[in-house]
């Protein structure tokens, strides 16, 4: 029996009925609430019914089944649960249960199930899979879960086992009061699930980016091995991770963009080698990288044997960082979408973070060749004609509704679309894969028919095509021959830096020079500098500001990008600018520059060195009518000329 209370709260009474919703997160994505967890392999579902009619009759055989299949190998555990489940008078599904929550299959009168879970850590290394048997009862609103790997010590999950069960509107986490428990477990499970399923039970079950539930949707789901996976990944990180992160050039964060794209490869290679085995191919697939930036992606790839190349419109720093072997095939090119962009010879077009060519990716992937299939992972929201997608539906975000509408193009392509989601660090991490067809071979050019409908449909180039052959005149967005789209425009090679630093240093002193005096006259003289009868000016409105400066400084600002408040905040030493306002920054003591931020910076920052300032000369201390109201020793700039 499970009579000692380790935890429990309060549930609002028109949430109970959000309990297997809770449950499904925790059972399905344990890693939520256990950071040392990459995820969670489901081995088993069998649901019964015809359970033993009271609860503590079914509460005693299930302890007993537990115990059981506790002590049996895991490679019989299915026939073994069946065969106890038959001998107390269950109906046991036959089929297998596969990607289905267990919402879904309470609601298919079951009276039960058993679940059989691998936990994965992240560190495979230090800590082995963990092997976690649940008991679900649906008719009493309780869950039983047991460790079987019994003999073994390990922080990843409790040894004990325990309940979690719904009675009365209380949610209760239990334990036998036989078993040996330990301090570590029980905190977690009291101070961290608890919270955590009553957090899920209280709150409207969230939904992802196309407005499905995320209680459903679990990553990685074309991946048929979670644990060869989490392999995989341990090991290209091992083989590109660390190496990578030493020689990162670029202005990116290394530490994201480098285990982005390993991640990445991970993924593709699962997946491939999934293809391979599922058509009986031996040979590795080829690939193209549309958008490939810095080329890191298809450095890993064609590292691990499979021939492909990247194409991008400007050249990176670290392309020239690739060791010679294997040679990485990377290409300056300029990709309008047009005949002349096909890849016949190609079996997977690759669109990761590939802007205004996205919703082209499955495009060039239906017309390249039958056989030619697509992975995207869309971040940017565009239009064929490369204008901003504008989101349809309001209930949607608009990464969400885009995502809609990218799947819809790939449907009307042929393709059967998939929808994953990837575990990388970030935001946009949900994915479209086309790896087949909906329609035969032979119908290749009604179908294609029907595609170049949907872009002329999109295409705002349609409108001006129908005018210019009514006119007979030629318009400015009339596609070139070739071409599949009016009026599209790439990017160009060269990307305009929008930071206000590329300005002349004559004109940013200028417009500094006039703020600062617009700020002057507005007289303030704070308490702390009232002997020194300090001026710290006053606040303006930056509309205010912008009427102060001449016009030919304004154009020379509009010219490099740039506007008045990045310009200021570029110059952060000087001014402050908050909510469209901006006044002057009072100097800070050296003694108030080292606060509780920049202490907690120097404690995660590996190898962090704090600027020293007194290499810089004080502004105020130069420019000020005032000079700087702090003495040199207290200032944490230079005041010296």
């Amino acid at each position: 029996m499970f009579d000692r209370t380790i935890a429990e709260a309060v549930i609002k009474p028109d949430c109970i009925s959000n309990f297997w919703q809770a449950v499904d997160i925790y059972l399905f994505k344990t890693h939520v609430v256990n950071k040392k967890l990459f995820g969670v392999k489901n081995v088993l579902i069998l649901p019964y019914k015809n359970a033993p009619p009271s609860a503590e009759e079914t509460s005693q055989a299930t302890e007993h089944l537990l115990d059981h299949i506790a002590e049996t190998e895991l490679n019989s555990f299915e026939h073994e649960t069946r065969k106890r489940l038959l001998c107390l008078g269950c109906k046991v599904r036959e089929e297998k249960v596969d990607n289905i929550s267990l919402h879904e299959v309470s609601q298919q009168q079951y009276d039960g199930a058993i679940v059989l879970n691998r936990l994965l850590p992240k560190n495979i290394n230090v800590f082995q899979p963990i092997d976690v048997a649940c008991w679900i009862d649906f008719r009493s609103l309780r869950v039983q879960l047991q460790c079987l790997q019994k003999d073994k010590v390990t922080t990843l999950f409790p040894a004990f086992p325990f309940s979690l069960q719904v009675t009365h509107g209380t949610l209760s986490i239990r334990c036998q009061s036989t078993d040996t428990i330990d301090e570590r477990s029980t905190y977690w499970l009291r101070e961290v699930l608890l919270e955590r399923m009553q957090k899920w039970m209280e709150s409207n079950i969230p939904t992802n980016a196309t407005g499905t539930s995320t209680a459903s949707i679990r990553s990685l789901a074309l991946v048929d091995n979670l644990e060869q996976y989490n392999c995989l990944f341990n090991e290209l990180k091992q083989k590109y991770g660390q190496s990578m992160v030493s020689i990162w050039p670029e202005c990116t964060d290394p530490q994201k963009f480098v285990f982005e794209d390993i991640a990445i490869a991970a993924y593709l290679l699962m997946v491939w080698r999934k293809e391979r085995t599922a058509k009986g191919l031996e040979s590795l697939q080829s690939f193209v990288d549309i958008g490939c930036g810095n080329g890191l992606l298809v450095y890993i790839l064609a590292s691990e044997g499979h021939r492909g190349y990247g194409i991008d419109l400007r050249k990176r720093k670290l392309w020239d960082m690739y060791p010679a072997e294997p040679k990485v095939d990377l290409r300056v090119e300029t990709i309008v979408p047009s005949s002349s962009s096909l890849f016949p010879d190609i079996d997977w077009i690759i669109g990761n973070h590939s802007d205004e060519l996205s919703p082209w990716i499955p495009v060039i992937a239906a017309r390249s060749s039958y056989r030619c299939r697509f992975f995207l992972l869309p971040c940017c929201a565009y239009e064929f004609d490369g204008r901003k997608y504008q989101r349809q539906n309001c209930a949607l975000s608009q990464y969400g509704d885009f995502l809609n509408y990218a799947a819809e193009i790939a449907r009307v392509c042929g393709f059967a679309v998939e929808t994953d989601r990837l575990r990388i660090p970030s935001t946009k991490r949900t994915c479209l894969v086309g790896s087949t067809r909906t329609y035969p071979e032979m119908e290749y050019e009604q179908q294609d028919e029907r595609v170049t409908a949907f872009i002329n449909e999109r295409s705002s180039g349609a409108e001006t095509e129908e005018k210019s052959a009514q006119t007979g005149t030629p318009e400015e967005n009339v596609p070139s021959s070739g071409s599949w789209s009016a009026g599209f425009k790439p990017r160009e090679s060269t990307e305009k830096v929008r930071n206000c630093t590329k300005i002349d240093r004559s004109v940013v002193d200028k417009i500094v020079a006039i703020v600062f005096g617009e700020l002057l006259a507005k007289r303030r003289i704070p308490a702390e500098f009232a002997e020194r009868s300090w001026n710290a000016g006053g606040t303006l409105a930056l509309e205010e500001l912008v009427k102060a400066i001449p016009q030919e400084l304004l154009v020379a600002l509009k010219a490099e990008c740039g506007g008045l408040q990045t310009l200021l905040r570029n110059n952060h030493q000087i001014f402050r600018v908050e909510k469209g306002t901006v006044q002057l920054r009072i100097p800070t003591r050296i003694s108030d520059t080292v606060d509780a931020a920049l202490a907690r910076k120097m404690k995660k920052v590996k190898n962090f060195k704090p600027i020293n300032f007194k290499q810089r000369v004080c502004w105020f201390f130069v420019n000020h009518p005032d000079g700087c109201p702090l003495a040199e020793k207290d200032c944490k700039f230079n005041h010296g000329s």
